[in-house]
């Protein structure tokens, strides 16, 4: 499972997002449910571009382009002398195609964003982008315990005349994780688990990491494209095995979903 840090893109953030159609801040929103559409760009061939413009220069070192249908995604990036295309990354995609994970090889600092398009997934469809995110990375926990998360129904109950209930589902949603880890001298873990515990604000965490060697699970929150932004709740419960400073940590916290 991998961490990043706040994401510079967010809407709510100083600065201006354009598009060559339609409403763009929904690309920007922190919400993977509400998308960008294009209008009148339906055809396979018309370009299509979204474009974030901060208020200062921002320090990256990951984009995460979440819920597409551009099968042919480019990026542009304004380090200070003008868009010039992004270079020096690692580019991966799940297998659906409609997410994209953006690795690069250093951290750049950029005034603006602007994502390129001009095919869809399914031929000659409106262009949409459910999320944009770039941010720094924090880091990467290898040693996992214990996953537990939590999805909530939402759902409309009724109590019926015969004793039968009527239940209307409208959705799920990622309702926070709980996590165990015991690590033994495993000294990337247990930086990136302090990096955790010292954090005040909220991160964000991609379970899959894009690790098919250990992460084989393909329920939600395990996808390629499920990433959230999240926070410790409330306490976290932390000893040393056996009680001795040098065996180790067992560590017990949870994570919720954050606005």
């Amino acid at each position: 499972m991998r961490f990043f840090d706040t994401n510079w893109l967010f809407n709510r953030l100083d600065g201006t997002i354009t598009a060559s159609s339609g409403f763009p801040d929904f690309a920007f929103d922190e919400d993977s449910q509400f998308a960008w559409n294009s209008s009148g760009e339906g055809t396979d061939g018309d370009a299509i571009f979204v474009t974030r413009t901060l208020a200062a220069s921002q320090p990256i070192k990951a984009i995460f382009i979440q819920n597409t249908n551009i099968n042919n995604i480019t990026i542009d990036v304004d380090v200070g002398a003008g868009f010039v295309a992004l270079s020096s990354f690692t580019l991966t995609k799940s297998d659906d195609g409609m997410n994209y994970y953006y690795s690069l090889d250093s951290i750049i600092t950029i005034l603006a964003i602007r994502i390129n398009g001009s095919n869809t997934i399914t031929a000659d469809q409106e262009k949409s982008i459910g999320q944009i995110l770039a941010f720094r990375e924090l880091g990467q926990i290898k040693n996992i315990d214990s996953i537990e998360p939590s999805l909530k129904r939402i759902q409309k109950v009724s109590q019926l005349l015969a004793g039968k209930k009527d239940i209307i589902n409208k959705g799920r949603q990622f309702d926070g994780i709980s996590l165990g880890f015991k690590t033994h001298f495993k000294s990337a873990d247990n930086a990136m688990i302090a990096i955790l515990l010292s954090r005040d604000e909220g991160l964000w965490l991609w379970i899959n990491d894009n690790n098919e060697e250990v992460q084989i699970m393909k329920q939600e929150p395990f996808r390629f494209g499920d990433i959230y932004k999240v926070a410790i709740e409330k306490n976290h419960k932390l000893k040393y095995t056996g009680n001795l400073f040098f065996s180790g940590i067992d560590l017990k916290l949870k994570l919720v979903e954050v606005a």
